[in-house]
């Protein structure tokens, strides 16, 4: 990343660089805070540590900017960790390696970390820059944001200050953003019963691999296969030899769209030939259906170890009807905002559980720009689990935020970007869930935006920022410290 540092965002790379060295999955923010916390003291900068674990630092006003109105920069602390399945790494002990690539900075076989890492390092680099002119400033660096937004729910009303806020979490250089989409998880339970496998029979394991996944809010939209949908609809159509299921599992994150999924399944090894036949012309389908959204996807059937046990047929059917059946993707599209999801759901984990409980752990993570919906989609999800007997819970439920394109930030960031680069920005909702929506029930005074450099396939290891929207980004952020008034 050395040769970054002659581009205009330097200090951003600067800091990129070092937070790239420090392990931050979600829930493993430990390091990360830890080295903030000792930058801040080293630089003379107040820096506190909430009770859930978020930071917030302050840095008083540029000379004669006193009296300008108090601004808050937020960011937050955690990465999705996720990595290519040939790539040894361990997202807790090792670095994130960055590697310059034409125009754009990706990390090698795993997330990059740009989300949030770029918003990170921008708000720390503005806090080391006594050149750059600001009103009263606080940073807010929340914790655990991607696996469930734990310090912006913890966040207590009256610790900051400030009255305009600007969220670094956005993802596309030249859109402001104004609105987000809220969400809700929908956790089910799926019992299943088991019985013991016969010694003369064979065991297979079919895998979808290779897909593209990607973030389950921004990268819905696009067209992507779910692999864990796929998987059940390949096992709804092997209709090749009578087989019975003796393991499934498939994603790792609620908000991935997932992209491996795996099964073993048991039969007579008589029909190995037949199962190998199908197979084949199932991933030749897949191909055709998904040959504009997907480029490198493999469906496999490889022989494997007999488990010691199946599910029962009534299992077995309950699991592959309450996957295929699942509704998965885009629901609806916003009329106000182009090209905008309004709703969508993404069936993201299946784990196996043994032992005292026999059962399907599965998670779906429901998003919509409208209360109502949200909610309408997690009791139609509800009922579609229950009546294969799953056990159906709700949690995590975070507010939208309801955009707002006359707010007097969006107006002054409005002008500074036209004066910098000679266009208006785009007014923007995205389908994710910003920390805004939470913050806007413990500061409804706030004047609030969320803008970022371009970052693409967030929480996915193709993640890639592209260099030049930094630096944009970057001139942006001052400009518009400068002009809060």
């Amino acid at each position: 990343m050395q040769q970054l540092q002659s581009h205009p965002a330097a200090p951003i790379w600067s800091f990129f660089q070092n937070i790239c060295a420090i392990p931050r999955p979600s829930k493993h923010e430990e390091q990360i805070r830890n080295w903030i916390i000792n930058w801040a003291q080293e630089n003379n900068i107040d820096c506190v540590k909430d009770k859930i674990g978020n930071l917030i630092l302050t840095k008083p006003a540029s000379a004669g900017y006193q009296d300008k109105t108090p601004v808050i920069l937020q960011c937050h602390l955690d990465m999705v960790p996720q990595k290519n399945n040939d790539k040894v790494h361990n997202f807790l002990t090792d670095p994130i390696i960055p590697v310059i690539d034409g125009e754009w900075l990706r990390a090698d076989h795993t997330t990059l970390g740009a989300d949030n890492g770029i918003g990170m390092a921008s708000c720390l680099a503005v806090l080391a820059d006594s050149d750059i002119e600001h009103g009263p400033l606080e940073v807010l660096i929340t914790t655990d944001e991607e696996t469930g937004m734990t310090g912006a729910f913890g966040l207590e009303a009256g610790q900051l200050q400030g009255k305009v806020f600007i969220n670094t979490d956005s993802e596309q250089e030249g859109e402001l953003y104004v609105g987000c989409a809220g969400g809700i998880n929908v956790n089910v339970l799926l019992p299943f019963e088991k019985m013991e496998t016969d010694i003369t029979e064979s065991a297979y394991q079919i895998s979808i691999s290779g897909l593209k996944g990607g973030h389950s809010g921004v990268d819905i939209n696009l067209g992507r296969a779910n692999a864990i949908k796929e998987l059940a609809n390949v096992l709804m159509n092997l209709d090749a030899a009578p087989f019975l299921i003796s393991s499934l599992s498939g994603g790792s994150l609620r908000n991935a769209i997932p992209r491996e999924a795996h099964a073993v399944i048991v039969c007579d090894a008589q029909y190995q030939n037949s199962l190998e036949t199908v197979i084949n012309t199932l991933q030749v389908s897949l191909s055709d259906k998904y040959r504009e959204s997907e480029s490198k996807f493999t469906v496999t059937l490889q022989p494997c170890d007999l488990p010691s046990s199946v599910l029962t047929h009534q299992s077995h059917d309950n699991l592959i009807n309450a996957l295929a059946h699942c509704d998965n993707g885009v629901f609806s599209m916003d009329d106000n905002f182009p090209n905008v999801v309004e709703t969508s759901s993404n069936l993201a984990v299946v784990t196996q559980q043994s032992g005292l409980m026999n059962q399907f752990a599965i998670q779906v993570l429901i998003r919509s720009q409208i209360e109502e919906d949200k909610h309408k989609c997690a009791e139609k999800l509800t009922m579609h689990f229950k009546q294969y007997g799953g056990r159906v819970a709700t949690e995590g439920n975070y507010p939208g935020w309801t955009p707002n394109k006359e707010s007097t930030i969006y107006q002054v960031m409005e002008t500074q970007y036209q004066s910098l680069f000679g266009n208006k920005p785009k007014a923007m909702v995205i389908h994710a869930g910003l920390e805004c929506g939470l913050f806007c029930e413990k500061y409804p005074h706030w004047d609030m935006i969320s803008f970022g450099p371009t970052i693409k396939f967030p929480h996915s290891p193709d993640e890639k920022v592209e260099i030049a929207s930094v630096d944009n980004y970057w001139a942006l952020l001052k400009a518009t410290l400068k002009a809060i008034d």
